[in-house]
């Protein structure tokens, strides 16, 4: 189920939580008018500006600001990264024998594929079917 939070600037105004933000910057656009403050520590909360120093004490985005101020002040025990375990392999692809590298053309020259030849003249494409239905009939008696 949705959440809905009532707009501090417009109390007709309901608006699913995710999309406050953008609905306070639309918004107050137009109650310039408004003595309105935002909390330093979440853009969402707008407040009228005697309940800020209240709000400021009490509110739940707080926590998450002095956590993130204080992270240089975790003790250097817990700052420094866990050891990486060294994996070791008994297989070593440099000691593998050389392959040549697959040359698609030259497969297709002698496998009993259908293979068409673009960008030529009209008598080459036509020279090359001759020669590619030649070819593929002596790779059938091959067989």
């Amino acid at each position: 189920m949705t959440e809905y939070v009532q707009c501090p600037y417009e109390r007709s105004h309901r608006i699913v939580e995710s999309r406050m933000q953008y609905h306070l910057g639309r918004c107050r656009r137009n109650h310039l008018d408004v003595p309105k403050v935002i909390c330093p520590f979440n853009v969402t909360h707008v407040l009228n500006e005697p309940e800020l120093e209240f709000h400021v004490k009490i509110c739940s985005d707080r926590k998450k600001f002095e956590v993130f101020c204080n992270v240089d002040k975790v003790p250097t025990k817990m700052a420094t990264p866990p050891p990486v375990p060294k994996y070791e392999s008994m297989e070593n692809w440099d000691d593998e024998p050389a392959v040549a590298t697959y040359n698609p053309t030259q497969y297709a020259s002698e496998a009993p594929v259908l293979r068409t030849l673009n960008g030529a003249t009209p008598s080459e494409r036509k020279q090359f079917r001759e020669r590619e239905r030649l070819r593929l009939l002596h790779h059938d008696e091959r067989k």
